[in-house]
């Protein structure tokens, strides 16, 4: 399988239709090309994280260093080789200036999202790190702005893919996750957006899982093949996951929840809660919740 990595600083990925988007994809990530052909504008594309849809070739040229390619080439080898390397690092702020030399008044050269994937290289200078970007760009952000990558693109290049997510072996931290989750409070709502501009309720809960190292699935439902299983809301510990029809939120423990809601009175990230004598009680969703999630037999501590 050909694969390759985005080099926008975001793209969305669209349905059957090539209308409806499905889904935001930030610079750094790979996807595999499942098919596309040479005069088409589209190719079919499969996430590092296993969602499938429809990709543009090409983006529209604007500021901010943007190249007008969706993506770059990048062979199933390149990917592991920059797993093995672990010189790969994410976005942790809700956004980031990369700069053209290691100081607040120079040139900004792009601004990539929360999230966003760079490769850290061996220089640092006035508390800020020298980064290379997907689309070969050199530039520096603030030491304070990155964190390790802790997941990998191994579902692109693993020899039994069907169960490389049940695989994953990377511990979290119940703190740490939900730390993650409070910073996008206030983030107005998007559908398919995974960003600090708008996000949608899986989009929320997908990211703050992957920035602690564990892949889960992108839409609001219990996949087969993923690390989430089934558990009573019950018994659902701060940091599990709370399902409702359509809709998907984090638990944090004493009925609340966070979760990105593009209900008329909230229409962002916002915290909620199950019990009626709360202030931030939602009837419709505390009656339509049907079951938790959670992956703390094998990886949450």
């Amino acid at each position: 399988m050909k694969t390759g990595i985005i080099t926008e600083p975001s793209v969305w990925l669209y349905g059957e239709n090539r209308t409806d988007v499905v889904d935001e994809l930030f610079m750094g990530w790979a996807v595999g090309i499942l098919d596309g052909e040479e005069s088409s504008d589209w190719c079919k594309v499969v996430t590092h994280y296993g969602y499938k849809g429809y990709l543009r070739k090409k983006g529209a040229v604007g500021s901010f260093g943007s190249s007008g390619r969706t993506y770059c080439s990048y062979t199933q080898e390149d990917l592991y080789r920059r797993d093995f390397c672990r010189q790969t690092a994410f976005i942790s702020r809700p956004f980031a200036d990369v700069m053209e030399e290691p100081s607040v008044r120079s040139r900004v050269l792009i601004v990539l999202n929360k999230g966003s994937f760079i490769t850290i290289l061996p220089e640092a200078k006035n508390g800020y790190t020298k980064i290379r970007l997907a689309d070969g760009q050199i530039g520096w952000i603030p030491r304070i702005f990155w964190e390790w990558r802790k997941e990998n693109d191994g579902f692109l290049y693993d020899n039994e893919p069907e169960t490389y997510f049940l695989r994953q072996k990377t511990g979290i931290n119940r703190e740490t996750l939900i730390s993650h989750a409070l910073s996008y409070l206030g983030t107005g709502y998007r559908w398919a957006g995974k960003s600090a501009q708008g996000i949608d309720c899986s989009g929320f809960t997908f990211m703050c899982y992957l920035m602690c190292g564990i892949l889960i699935y992108r839409d609001a439902e219990i996949r087969a093949g993923y690390p989430v299983s089934e558990r009573s809301v019950k018994s659902a510990e701060p940091g599990d996951l709370l399902y409702f029809p359509g809709h998907i939120a984090m638990y944090l423990g004493n009925q609340n929840y966070i979760h990105a809601t593009g209900n008329e009175c909230s229409f962002g990230c916002v915290i909620n809660s199950l019990s009626k004598e709360d202030a931030a009680y939602r009837e419709d969703l505390a009656e339509a919740l049907y079951t938790a999630g959670s992956i703390s037999g094998k990886h949450i501590c």
